[in-house]
Formats: structure tokens, C-alpha cells, sequence
């Protein structure tokens, strides 16, 4: 186990030098040419938003560069032939992935905050550190939700899929049925202040799961420049940490406790994960048809649109246009479903 988390840091110290000179130059180049204030003194950008940008790319990016070695039946053969089981093979990589994001993001704050602190002495700089001791658990949180979506596929190209169409899927259920209900805090006096004129979408995009970084990159840009924490932030973060620490956490068990059913000839085969297109695509049609009604004109053409997309997804799913009778019954139930959903929002909505 430690010979092999020693080659693995060895095999990784050239994407490692990229990785941090591109969040360096990022980090440099932005904080040197960011409006830190303006004439009168007030302070505008403490950078710190762009700081969590990075840490989002580096927690995407890396775990797909980790784990596309799933992908190819070569790569496969010759990793899963290694003296070393498959959970600590995924331990392994997982740990030299987190060091591939976080070394640079590390690497790439403090430069950045320097470059900040030699043209600008405004800020409050003690919660600099306190974003960055924040941020690095959020970090890990956000690497092992994206390495286990990602690993649910087996090609690249359908891992890529499923964390953007896995990352969309909690808020839209949460806008389509907020949405669909016609939700909405208009004003009223037994409310508090940041709570009136809340829609279905300000909820909803408490569950992206980029969004508790965002939350927080957002607060600690209020406190830096030395001013009070909005109620509604603070309400917010109510809502992003917990959904932010349950994903986190379920992920790391999931990404481990399915290492051992890892198969080589999965490899470049047709991605048939329950936790994947057997799941998404149904559920994109019934959510779909069911947004229609609010969100999108809601007009029979829309509806067959959807039904349309529904179909090709199928097709792509299965590389083919002979679908499996499961895939049929799937897709006429989702459909069903989605019409019921519509229905259901018309009259009651």
C-alpha cells in the first residue's frame, strides 16, 4: 500500500507542475489585474471568488484524469493485475488525486492572497485563512462526489455526462416541483425580511453541488471587506453544508464499497450502471415534462420535443437503434409519467 501511494505521488509529479502553474498564473495574473477598490477606498473584489473557481475546476477535472484509466480495457488489465486490492487501489488514487487539487489550489491561494495584500491593505486578511481552512474539507467533499459519478461510467465521454447531468438533476427536481406548485414567498409581515420574495429557484439552487462553495465564497467576500453577514446567507448555509456533507460522505462510502465489483471488461463497454443512464434519462423525461408547464411554453410541440430528446437519449445510451424491450417499457412509463406530472401541475398547480 505505501510503496504503491509512493509511485503513485512519483507517477503524478509532471501533472502536478502543470496543474500548479496554470493555478498560479490564474491566481497571479487575475489578482494583479482585479479592481480591488475603487477611488473613494471602498472595497470591490477580494478575489476570493475566483480562488473558489479554481478549487471547483481542480475538483472536476483531476478526478476524471484519475479515474479514466477505468475506461480502457489495457489500462484496466494492467491496474487491476497489480499486487494490490481494489480498495486500496481506489484509496491510492484518491489520495493522489486530492493531492493533484489541493496542492495546487493551495499553491495558487496564498500567491494569489500575496499578490492581493502588495496593492491592497483594506481587507480583513485574518479570514483568508479561515476561507481556506473552510474551503479544503468542501474540496474533498466535491472531489469524491465527482470521482464517484464519474466511475459509474465506462467510457470517459459517458462519465463527463453523468456529473453534469447528475449535478443538474437535485435542482431541477426541486425547481420543477416548487416550480410546477407555484411556489413563492411573496411579503409577508410573519416572515423575516430575507425570506420574502423567495421563488422555487432560489431553493433549488441550494442542491448544485458547486453551490455551497459558491455560498461561502460569497460570505467570506462580506466578511474580508469587514461588513455583516446578510441574514440570508446565513439561513442559506443551513441548507448548502448539510446537503454539501451528506454528498461527501455518501460518495467516499459508495466509491469504496463498490471498488470490489469493479470488473476490467466493464471497460469501454456501455455504461448500464443503475446510477446512470437507467436512471437519468427517465428521470430528465419526467421532470421535463413536467417543467413545461412553468418553465418552458407549454405548448404540445414542447412536449413532443421532450419525448424526442428522450428517445435519441435512448439510441445514444445504447449505441444503436435496436433498444432493449426494458428500454421500451422505460421510456413509454417515463412519458406516462411525465403527461400525469403535467396534469397534475395544470389543475393543481
Amino acid at each position: 500500500m505505501k510503496r504503491a501511494f509512493f509511485y503513485e505521488l512519483k507517477r503524478n509529479v509532471m501533472p502536478l507542475a502543470i496543474f500548479s502553474a496554470f493555478a498560479v498564473a490564474c491566481s497571479v495574473v487575475y489578482a494583479f489585474t482585479a479592481t480591488l477598490s475603487y477611488g473613494s477606498g471602498t472595497l470591490e473584489d477580494s478575489c476570493d471568488g475566483m480562488f473558489t473557481v479554481l478549487l471547483c475546476i481542480l475538483c472536476t477535472v483531476v478526478p476524471v484524469m484519475q479515474f479514466s484509466y477505468r475506461m480502457e480495457q489495457r489500462s484496466t488489465d494492467l491496474w487491476y493485475s497489480m499486487p494490490i486490492s481494489r480498495k486500496n487501489l481506489m484509496l491510492v488514487r484518491v489520495l493522489g488525486g486530492l493531492v493533484l487539487a489541493l496542492v495546487p489550489y493551495t499553491l495558487a491561494y496564498w500567491l494569489g492572497v500575496a499578490c492581493v495584500a502588495m496593492q491592497e491593505s483594506g481587507f480583513v486578511f485574518a479570514h483568508y485563512l479561515s476561507l481556506w481552512a473552510v474551503s479544503l474539507p468542501l474540496g474533498v467533499g466535491l472531489f469524491g462526489v465527482n470521482a464517484f459519478l464519474f466511475t459509474r461510467a465506462n467510457t470517459v465521454r459517458d462519465g463527463i455526462l453523468f456529473l453534469v447531468l447528475w449535478a443538474c438533476l437535485l435542482p431541477l427536481i426541486v425547481a420543477t416541483f416548487f416550480s410546477g406548485l407555484r411556489f413563492k414567498l411573496d411579503w409577508d409581515p410573519d416572515l423575516p425580511d430575507y425570506l420574502n420574495h423567495r421563488t422555487g429557484l432560489d431553493v433549488a439552487s441550494f442542491f448544485f453541488p458547486y453551490s455551497p462553495a459558491a455560498y461561502l465564497s460569497g460570505i467570506f467576500d462580506v466578511l474580508l471587506r469587514g461588513s455583516a453577514v446578510s441574514a440570508f446567507s446565513r439561513f442559506s448555509l443551513w441548507f448548502v453544508l448539510p446537503v454539501a456533507v451528506i454528498e461527501g460522505v455518501g460518495a467516499y462510502v459508495g466509491l469504496f464499497l463498490l471498488s470490489d465489483r469493479d470488473k476490467s471488461e466493464n471497460a469501454g463497454q456501455i455504461s448500464s450502471s443503475w446510477l446512470g443512464y437507467r436512471t437519468l434519462i427517465p428521470a430528465y423525461i419526467v421532470l421535463l415534462f413536467g417543467v413545461a408547464e412553468t418553465l418552458l411554453d407549454n405548448s404540445v410541440i414542447v412536449y413532443v420535443i421532450v419525448a424526442l430528446i428522450g428517445a435519441a437519449l435512448y439510441f445514444a445510451y445504447r449505441r444503436s437503434f435496436r433498444l432493449k424491450k426494458s428500454d421500451v417499457i422505460c421510456y413509454a412509463a417515463s412519458v406516462v409519467l411525465g403527461i400525469v406530472l403535467a396534469l397534475i401541475f395544470h389543475y393543481v398547480g
